[in-house]
């Protein structure tokens, strides 16, 4: 599992499931590198970086890597990570 590379800078919370909101510019921020941004939901939080050519999520529930998801769009990241670990 990939994990959060160190010294990024974080962006806050760009991601949410309370409202399905991905905070506009956030994939050109990333995409430009140095930084990451955090990702809530009810059951997970998770760091979200591009790295390799994709956006990569590092899912912790109870302060534990569970799970590190990659995918070419935010969109996909949460689609993915809704099915996998909750959408509320």
């Amino acid at each position: 599992m990939k994990a959060l590379p160190e010294n990024l800078e974080s962006l806050g919370t760009v991601m949410s499931n309370f409202d399905s909101l991905i905070e506009p510019g956030t994939e050109e921020k990333l995409k430009a590198g140095g930084c990451y941004g955090e990702y809530t939901a009810w059951d997970f939080w998770a760091a979200v970086w591009y790295e390799d050519g994709q956006f990569q999520c590092m899912v912790k529930r109870y302060r534990s890597h569970v799970a590190t998801l990659s995918a070419d769009t935010l969109e996909e990241i949460m689609a993915e990570a809704c099915q996998n670990f909750g959408s509320a």
